[in-house]
């Protein structure tokens, strides 16, 4: 009997070496593609090159993206064999949903594997903001006795103590409730949040966190906006001029999200302005 075929997107495993080479490969033939360009996987799809697979494999959220994105045109050559598409990272902005549901196939990531280490980092830029970190680990680098004063002198009067402040969050899923238990127990900030499905009353006491009743309403209470929502059609600039304008003035913002849910430009010019008074970007 022939063996289903998965087709392996990207490089090699690194982990878990025993079931892939053991029960995995006994029971499905795997391929790897070796495609170097978008055009050049297009025509190994065209061709049949990889025969009727079912499974599409990728274990590397840094590798296997030469074909990206997967639009409906990309999605539409799949043979009809294809049931699901297995993929490491999260997010879903390189992938059209929509596209693969419409073709019966499943599509899962590796969400929540870097939840805590996103939200670790989260904490981080969130004191780097109020705190002024990143500025003064470059002062200390440079090796500039004058530079190092200078900022020594100067960094105190701008900087700001996060316990007290109001802590506003753009989107409240796994990584952002972890951000929640870590700034509350850690920093003592209060948080506010906004999200498109608002949490039941029972889970927002368990986190301690309080609706703002829509995202104007957190963006003008918060000292700080972390933003951790998906990159969507729906949230694509987001983070806009309008939006910054909602803003405190001296707000501080952080970005772990996606680079695209804010508008960069206007993030520049609110911080040339004064507007926003630090930002934090893990995303471009």
């Amino acid at each position: 009997m022939t063996k289903p075929i998965i087709l392996h997107l990207g490089d090699p495993i690194a982990y878990n070496h025993d079931l892939y080479n053991g029960p995995l490969s006994t029971r499905f033939t795997i391929i790897r593609d070796t495609s170097p360009t978008r055009d050049a996987f297009i025509e190994a799809l065209k061709t049949n090159k990889y025969g009727p697979f079912v499974a599409i494999f990728r274990p590397h959220f840094s590798s296997g993206t030469t074909m990206s994105p997967w639009d409906a045109d990309l999605v539409s050559l799949l043979p009809p064999s294809v049931k699901i598409f297995a993929s490491a990272g999260a997010g879903y902005n390189d992938i059209s949903i929509p596209s693969l549901t419409a073709r019966g196939i499943y599509y899962t990531n590796g969400a929540g594997a870097s939840d805590e280490a996103v939200a670790d980092t989260t904490l981080y830029m969130i004191l780097s903001v109020f705190r002024n970190f990143t500025a003064s680990q470059i002062a200390a680098r440079s090796g500039d006795t004058e530079k190092f004063l200078e900022c020594h002198r100067n960094l105190a009067g701008v900087s700001t103590n996060p316990r007290g402040k109001v802590l506003g969050l753009i989107g409240l899923g796994r990584i952002g409730s972890e951000v929640v238990r870590k700034v509350r127990g850690g920093l003592g900030m209060e948080v506010v949040y906004y999200d498109a499905v608002r949490l039941s009353e029972e889970r927002e006491r368990e986190l301690g966190v309080r609706w703002g009743g829509g995202i104007r309403g957190v963006l003008e209470e918060a000292d700080c906006v972390s933003v951790h929502c998906p990159l969507t059609e729906g949230t694509r600039g987001l983070i806009d001029k309008e939006k910054i304008g909602w803003m405190k003035d001296g707000v501080r913002v952080v970005n772990v999200a996606r680079g695209g849910v804010v508008v960069e430009e206007d993030l520049v010019q609110g911080l040339r302005s004064g507007k926003v008074a630090a930002a934090a970007l893990d995303v471009q």
